[in-house]
């Protein structure tokens, strides 16, 4: 597995089935639920291998890793992040968690910094653009340290959760 260093202390690679019992120990903390869209919850071992099996997939057709572990230093999954809708030579959105343990230490920072400098390097991105929900302020401050820009800072009625309604904010950043 080959692995991109982002400090001494954190790397990311890419996700394997040994990953699911990090995903599910995890991914069901109700904190990191509230902040994402698209993980459920409760999260099972069958959610883990199936969103392992579709990033293999991507990676096949594709051609290329779009979505990466976060590790630390012994290797064991802390978090993820990737793109989605990639558009090579154009742009891609995209999306993070990191393990509670593990927030306000600046690593997500970091990690964006690296990803984002992959996508307009090794994509040949020209726009990357993160959609949060508006009171994520964790998320908004990763995103503004990282020089994205606030393109809409109140999406109204955007996203549905949980049968709710809630307010979203666009970022994006160029090259």
């Amino acid at each position: 597995m080959d692995f991109i260093r982002v400090n001494k202390h954190i790397t990311i690679s890419e996700i394997t089935l040994k990953d699911v019992a990090a995903f599910v120990e995890y991914l069901n903390d109700k904190d990191i639920y509230i902040n994402t869209l698209n993980i459920p919850h409760p999260y099972t071992k069958e959610d883990g291998e199936r969103f392992v099996n579709i990033v293999t997939e991507r990676k096949k057709e594709n051609g290329k890793t779009t979505n990466w572990a976060i590790r630390n230093k012994n290797e064991k999954l802390i978090g993820g992040i990737g793109f989605h809708n990639v558009i090579d030579g154009h742009k891609a959105q995209i999306g993070y968690w990191l393990a509670k343990p593990y927030w306000e230490e600046g690593i997500m920072s970091e990690i964006v910094k690296k990803v984002s400098e992959i996508g307009f390097s090794k994509f040949k991105l020209r726009r990357i653009t993160a959609h949060i929900f508006e009171y994520n302020r964790a998320s908004s401050r990763v995103l503004e340290k990282n020089n994205f820009a606030l393109e809409v800072s109140c999406a109204k009625n955007y996203y549905k959760k949980d049968g709710k309604i809630f307010n979203g904010k666009l970022y994006a950043k160029t090259n």
